[in-house]
């Protein structure tokens, strides 16, 4: 299963109605989800109208899509009371920068509006290689992509830190690890109980898990990321749905 198909049996599941998605972009998986209320975070929004239409035909509810043009930190910084009125999010997607910093941070402010019975998912969290994996702020430049040893153009950067953060600050409060599909999802899911909403980044943590590399990770990813197999997709799916009832 890959995040569009995990996303909408959610939906398809639960009575969940709220959706965002944080680094949207062309709106390829944004557009297709059935949701009541969708939410797109991207600055540079590069949607072909062609599929805005396709998928408006599908469901007609994209139409009341909300679109926010900026960067993520931008988005929860300056639209509380919109996330206040959509009462909390029921599915939440990271899939903007691929740099630890920037997914954690994404992960830690949708915490904050998270439904206790929801889920945080994140794309690009088990890179196929070493190349895909280069830590970088942005999409690595050409200069870095000479000197990258099995570049293929995939890549992931160090959204796995994220993951391997999570579940070193949070082991008692949030259930956190990584299915093995469309190239790693991370998954968050707040445990019974969940009720802290100020999220603060450990830069302690941060910068011993800063430390480190993709081939200590792939040493043993089922201790670093809770590695799951693809099969746990489907049950991740029951207990939500089951949790939601």
């Amino acid at each position: 299963m890959d995040r569009i198909q995990i996303i909408q049996e959610i939906f398809s599941k639960t009575g969940f109605t709220n959706y965002l998605e944080i680094g949207c972009q062309t709106g390829k998986s944004f557009l297709p989800i059935r949701a009541k209320n969708k939410t797109a975070v991207d600055p540079v929004f590069k949607i072909p109208i062609g599929r805005k239409l396709k998928n408006l035909i599908k469901w007609p509810s994209n139409k009341h899509n909300r679109y926010f043009t900026e960067e993520s930190d931008a988005f929860f910084a300056n639209h509380k009371d919109y996330l206040k009125q959509l009462g909390h999010l029921d599915v939440v997607l990271v899939d903007g920068l691929h740099n630890f910093r920037t997914s954690l941070n994404d992960v830690l402010n949708s915490l904050e509006y998270l439904n206790p019975k929801g889920l945080i998912l994140m794309h690009d969290c088990y890179p196929p290689n070493a190349a895909a994996a280069f830590p970088a702020e942005f999409f690595p430049t050409d200069e870095e992509i000479k000197n990258l040893k099995g570049w293929t153009g995939e890549w992931c950067g160090d959204v796995w830190k994220s993951v391997a953060y999570l579940i070193q600050k949070y082991p008692d409060l949030l259930e956190t690890g990584v299915i093995n599909t469309d190239y790693g999802l991370g998954f968050v899911m707040p445990k019974s109980g969940f009720k802290e909403r100020n999220f603060k980044i450990d830069e302690k943590l941060f910068a011993e898990i800063d430390k480190l590399t993709y081939e200590d990770m792939m040493k043993n990813p089922k201790e670093t990321i809770n590695l799951k197999e693809v099969g746990y997709a489907g049950k991740m799916i029951s207990k939500i749905a089951s949790a939601s009832k």
